[in-house]
């Protein structure tokens, strides 16, 4: 396949979280939380707060994890090696935000 390269996904790997943080936060504030809008929900609650942006993170894997196994049903092998790139790239930094801002959400 053309698109069964390490660096296409490693690609969809960055930027799968992000549609996943907006898909739940989209669903967030029209479902569960009506009351609220997207950009407070983004600005305060979810990066507003030192303490909140690596849970928000690691929440914001789980798009991976679907997407690394839709890549398996299509047999996209390379492609998975680099979402899996991608998810350890994503732990670092998460790693990095513990480190350095302390665990206060523990």
């Amino acid at each position: 396949m053309r698109f069964d390269t390490v660096r296409f996904g490693f690609l969809l790997g960055l930027l799968a979280p992000a549609v996943g943080l907006l898909a739940y936060s989209t669903f967030a504030v029209t479902v569960l939380r009506p009351e609220l809008e997207l950009g407070f929900l983004f600005k305060r609650m979810l990066f507003g707060i030192r303490s909140n942006i690596a849970p928000t993170l690691s929440l914001s894997l789980l798009a991976d994890v679907v997407l690394f196994f839709a890549l398996d049903r299509r047999r996209m092998l390379k492609a998975m090696r680099g979402v899996i790139a991608a998810m350890l790239v994503y732990g670092a930094v998460i790693v990095l935000l513990l480190l350095l801002w302390g665990r206060s959400f523990m």
